[in-house]
């Protein structure tokens, strides 16, 4: 598509709606960025009984800055069922910092599927998502990091 990060930043920011419980948004291979993350972060910060996340922006102009709002706005304490696809992005560790930190927050999160192959995360950055992972129940977790420089401290 030839969606732009002004495009992105618009649609994100119309998703406010604390009624919103089910979200599923594809942007991947679009031109998208920083801009549209910071929104869509703001967005679901005012979900309060948001229950299902989808969100692929892989493949787009997404850097740290714009991963770690994104991933702040996931402290969502209804969140059931999530699946973050942020592969083949210039994030980072400090969105891999902010989503351990937001995970902690999902007290019933059963289901995560996080790809963050082909970014720039670090065992810095795996070891604290790796933490936040740790206090969740989850049922069912496909965590997917080749091709980057995480090690033996990501390990959960």
């Amino acid at each position: 598509t030839k969606l732009t990060d002004h495009g992105g930043q618009a649609l994100a920011e119309g998703l406010k709606s604390p009624e919103l419980n089910d979200l599923e948004l594809h942007l991947p291979d679009t031109a998208v960025g920083d801009n549209t993350a910071i929104a869509l972060g703001s967005s679901l910060r005012a979900c309060d009984k948001l229950e299902k996340a989808k969100v692929l922006l892989c493949s787009s102009q997404l850097t740290d800055h714009g991963g770690q709002a994104l991933t702040e706005g996931l402290k969502c304490p209804e969140l059931r069922d999530l699946e973050l696809v942020l592969h083949d992005t210039a994030v980072g560790d400090n969105t891999a910092i902010a989503l351990g930190s937001s995970l902690r927050a999902c007290d019933n999160l059963k289901r995560a599927l996080l790809t963050l192959y082909s970014t720039q995360l670090t065992d810095h950055g795996g070891q604290a998502l790796s933490e936040g992972l740790k206090c969740l129940e989850l049922r069912d977790l496909v965590l997917v990091l080749h091709d980057t420089t995480v090690g033996d401290n990501t390990a959960i």
